[in-house]
């Protein structure tokens, strides 16, 4: 799963069909998506942070690479 970004869903009160209708692909898929199963595009990835407000690697870098950054 990527944690921060179903965090950064749930404090907005989105359901993740809510989210996938936003950067149009199918809930299930989206659902694959967050839960790591299969990967975002850089355009869904764009668009997600565009709507949390945040940069690619605030939702998508695990802690381990900012670490060794």
């Amino acid at each position: 799963m990527i944690h921060k970004l179903y965090v950064a869903r749930r404090e907005r009160g989105l359901y993740q069909k809510d989210v996938a209708r936003k950067i149009g692909i199918h809930p299930q898929t989206y659902h694959e998506k967050e839960t790591g199963k299969k990967q975002f595009t850089i355009r869904e990835g764009l668009i997600l942070a565009k709507m949390f407000g945040c940069t690619l690697n605030d939702l998508f870098q695990s802690e381990d690479e900012k670490e060794s950054m």
